[in-house]
């Protein structure tokens, strides 16, 4: 078990070496990573969860969602497809989507909520297909008009270097991005879709070039890597570019290739050093378990036949993370005069 002395030391010695890397002639000294680093002071509210579509599983999210409370957990990222809740134009099948995101709302949690999945109206007949512009500013509208006031932040696509989520160019994204900026700003925060963990600096770039931080309040990347290091080195490249705070709205490790010991272990060590430099970090994911997600990412192992669900060691180390977070808060409030 990680030791819990270990885990309440961790904001302070994230601090202490990330200044110590910033007095070195490494590249961090660049500037604006510094400056970055040095200006966020991070609280509880940096938490957050890859839920997909789970508000909506009536026989689990009794269980699933007082774990995730008990956990530290305050943000979830939810992702409804837009094929989903409209698949005939016009016609709207949202009934218990509303009803469950007001659910987490009323258990005090916030919401990102994922746009995307175009519906074969509005395309070619796949989910990434790059939506015609009269359908989308629409669809767009809709979503401002029903869920103002249930979703807390926008996140406008996902992963747009991967073909599976985004059939057209850089350029094309960021219009999408800018039309429903334009409409959803309106309600709530705008966070742009986050690039993939194989995506190339030419492909940044290319967002950037193509007005990306124009159209967005946050910026996003999905920087997954196996050790700890190698995600920082990622965020650090990213940093560089970007003018705009950074959100990461997805980020995990699979147990594949190494026990859920070691996805625990990474988990403490990535964490502290991420809220130096990105707003909020959503773990990927919430749960895994046979037939109901795939991917051993999972804080919370989940068994479909009996229903029983259990905490995992990676589970333990957010929620002593969250613990830490909160610690830290209060004491920086009671030593303001």
């Amino acid at each position: 078990m990680i030791k819990r002395r270990v885990a309440l030391g961790l904001l302070g010695g994230a601090i202490a070496g990330l200044s110590a890397q910033c007095r070195s002639s490494q590249p961090l000294v660049q500037k604006s990573l510094a400056q970055t680093v040095q200006s966020l002071s991070p609280t509880a509210e940096f938490l957050g969860l890859n839920v997909g579509t789970e508000l909506n599983w009536t026989n689990w999210r009794d269980k699933l969602l007082p774990l995730y409370q008990s956990a530290g957990i305050r943000w979830l990222r939810v992702w409804y497809n837009w094929a989903t809740l409209e698949s005939v134009r016009g016609r709207y099948d949202s009934e218990l989507t509303l009803e469950s995101l007001q659910l987490a709302k009323n258990m005090g949690f916030k919401i990102l909520f994922v746009v995307w999945g175009t519906p074969a109206f509005a395309g070619n007949g796949e989910l990434s297909a790059v939506p015609n512009a009269p359908d989308w500013v629409r669809y767009c509208n809709w979503l401002r008009s029903n869920m103002a006031g249930l979703v807390d932040a926008w996140e406008i696509g996902n992963e747009p270097n991967l073909d599976k989520y985004h059939q057209g160019t850089p350029a094309s994204y960021v219009q999408l991005l800018s039309s429903a900026n334009q409409v959803l700003r309106q309600s709530a925060p705008v966070i742009a879709a986050g690039p993939s963990g194989a995506s190339t600096e030419e492909y940044w770039q290319a967002l950037l070039d193509s007005g990306l931080e124009q159209h967005c309040d946050r910026v996003n990347i999905h920087p997954y890597r196996v050790r700890s290091d190698e995600v920082i080195e990622v965020v650090d490249r990213f940093l560089r570019r970007v003018n705009k705070p950074l959100w990461i709205t997805e980020l995990g490790r699979s147990t594949d290739d190494g026990g859920e010991r070691l996805k625990a272990e990474f988990l403490t060590n990535v964490m502290p050093r991420l809220s130096q430099r990105a707003e909020k970090v959503f773990w990927y994911r919430s749960i895994q378990g046979e037939g109901l997600h795939p991917m051993s990412y999972g804080l919370i192992e989940a068994d479909e036949d009996s229903g029983r669900v259990k905490t995992l060691p990676a589970y333990s180390a957010y929620n002593r993370y969250a613990q830490a977070l909160t610690t830290n808060a209060t004491q920086a409030n009671l030593s303001q005069p």
